[in-house]
């Protein structure tokens, strides 16, 4: 008895699997989220006359019909209509008119049996940015302003940079640094016009300094580094001068005739690097200014060339000034004999 009684439970339990299997009221059918692709609003910029078209594809596994799909802006929920395909399997859209500003979205779509999806996930995604008349323009962004470096000897190359970003990704007008009132064009080092490194190098008189960044987009729209008030810097140290050398001094030739054409010739140095603001030839007590013949104007040639009247009583000297307070005088008392002129 005891073994027919456990054939006919199994069989039992048997059946009734079956049964649940094949009838709907006796299983319980699981239930799956939408899904949201291709979530998108166009356009992401302009005017508040634009009008906006939000659309997303809702796709439902089970083939439910939507309770609701919805895009959020700023956090208000506008509806969204069936546009093409089924309610089930469909695209979703919405045209809107939105104020002027920044704004933010997410979409929302949720199954007549209560499961949703959102997309993103988590957060909002920035856009549409509206403007009054015109599409709207975010202002550029500049960071990471300075100098290299802050101090440095009378000479120095000092070094201005700073990050210039077009959110909107707009090339600048012009991106400037003002060193002390004075407007310098800065130009790009690296990255790219509208998200990258601008940069400026100049040498500065001594002294402290000042300065500011000015980025101007491509609407016009104009920012500066820092909002307001100066950076400090640098502070360029005085180096204390050195006279110019006068070296090889010559005449040439030493004895020619009154038709003959006499160079005088010497070469300048300058340890500072300074150019000469005044060079001359003084010949029998007349100054001659002398002119570059070579190399480079501190470290060069200077010469002057003339004729002579009959004689052996001419003589010269040469004088030079740096600008910066040197002297030089050659030879350093009296003067050079010559040249010796003759018939």
């Amino acid at each position: 008895m005891r073994k027919q009684h456990s054939a006919f439970a199994a069989a039992s339990a048997a059946v009734l699997a079956v049964l649940a299997l094949a009838s709907p009221a006796l299983a319980v059918q699981e239930n799956h989220k939408p899904c949201l692709c291709g979530a998108r609003i166009t356009p992401l910029a302009g005017s508040a006359r634009t009008v906006y078209v939000a659309q997303v594809k809702y796709s439902d596994p089970d083939a439910d019909i939507p309770a609701r799909v919805e895009v959020y802006i700023d956090d208000v929920a506008y509806p969204m209509r069936l546009a093409k395909g089924k309610p089930a399997n469909g695209i979703y859209q919405a045209r809107l008119t939105l104020p002027p500003g920044e704004h933010t979205y997410y979409f929302y779509g949720e199954d007549v049996r209560g499961l949703s999806e959102r997309f993103p996930r988590y957060g909002q995604k920035r856009g549409p940015n509206v403007g009054t008349n015109t599409v709207f323009n975010r202002l550029p962004v500049l960071t990471n302003g300075g100098v290299y470096f802050d101090y440095g000897p009378e000479g120095t190359t000092f070094t201005f940079t700073v990050h210039y970003q077009d959110r909107d990704g707009r090339r600048p007008r012009a991106v400037r640094v003002i060193i002390d009132g004075l407007v310098r064009e800065m130009s790009l080092h690296e990255g790219t016009a509208t998200d990258g490194i601008y940069l400026y190098r100049a040498q500065l008189p001594v002294g402290p300094h000042s300065y500011y960044f000015v980025g101007i987009d491509d609407c016009g729209a104009c920012v500066a580094h820092p909002r307001h008030g100066l950076l400090r810097g640098p502070v360029v140290d005085a180096v204390p001068n050195r006279p110019p050398e006068l070296i090889q001094p010559l005449v040439d030739p030493l004895i020619g005739s009154k038709s003959a054409r006499f160079s005088y010739r010497v070469e300048y140095r300058d340890p500072d690097g300074d150019p000469p603001s005044i060079a001359r030839v003084y010949v029998d007590g007349i100054p001659h200014d002398l002119k570059l013949r070579s190399g480079r104007a501190h470290t060069g040639l200077y010469g002057y060339r003339m004729r002579h009247y009959l004689g052996d009583f001419h003589e010269y000297y040469f004088y030079f000034e740096d600008g910066r307070g040197g002297v030089r005088r050659l030879p350093d008392t009296g003067t050079f004999h010559g040249p010796n002129v003759v018939r």
